[in-house]
């Protein structure tokens, strides 16, 4: 199928203001759509040579810009349409003609991030860009790496504070132990007690041998 031909295909289904709901209806639109989109992309990136108006020019990347977000939506549809990953694992299902396992997990994404589809389409609008399910993921993915990022930057400050924490709770217990101490032992011990503080200045002596 032509560009062409799948882009009047896709303004019938506009004009309707409605996608098919039915899965096995999406599936083989979603294909005419990728068709339509990379003739339009291909068309897009040889303007200079066909050497078209300014009026065609602006047309053909309005309708290439309407493919993409039509084909965005597509998959959006399928995506609520498939089972989500947890209960295909739970409840291992056949996945529809066309729909393999890669293609299944694209579809989710795109159909849990819409506000991540609607950023794309903004910016293919503003940059005279066509929007892509390529775009979509690879959105997602540098959000979900910035989102790791920004986690594991809090993890490293919490550990800082809890060693901050730790180091405080470490001095004021020397600032105890300096209060509460004598400067000077008694000078006349009986044997017993002698050992018992012998022992005990040694397990002291040994916690503080870091500070040596």
């Amino acid at each position: 199928m032509k560009g062409e031909e799948a882009m009047e295909i896709f303004k019938l289904i506009k004009a309707k203001g409605m996608l098919p709901a039915k899965m096995e209806d999406l599936v083989p639109l979603s294909f005419i759509g990728q068709t339509a989109v990379t003739f339009y992309r291909q068309m897009i990136k040889g303007f200079d040579q066909l050497k078209m108006t300014e009026a065609q020019r602006k047309r053909t990347l309005k309708d290439g810009q309407e493919a993409g977000e039509m084909l965005l939506d597509i998959e959006a549809r399928i995506g609520e349409l498939l089972p989500s990953a947890e209960e295909a694992i739970k409840t291992p299902v056949t996945r529809p003609t066309g729909i393999g396992h890669h293609r299944a997990i694209q579809a989710r994404a795109i159909k849990n991030h819409p506000e991540i589809v609607e950023k794309v389409k903004a910016q293919a609008r503003e940059n005279e860009d066509i929007p892509t399910r390529t775009a979509v993921v690879n959105e997602i993915r540098y959000q979900k790496e910035k989102e790791r990022q920004k986690e594991a930057d809090k993890d490293r400050e919490d550990s800082k504070d809890l060693i901050a924490i730790e180091q405080v709770q470490y001095i004021n217990s020397l600032d105890r132990c300096i209060i509460v101490l004598p400067q000077k032992p008694p000078t006349k011990w009986n044997e017993d007690a002698l050992k018992e503080a012998t022992a005990k200045a040694r397990i002291i002596i040994k916690r503080l041998e870091v500070f040596k």
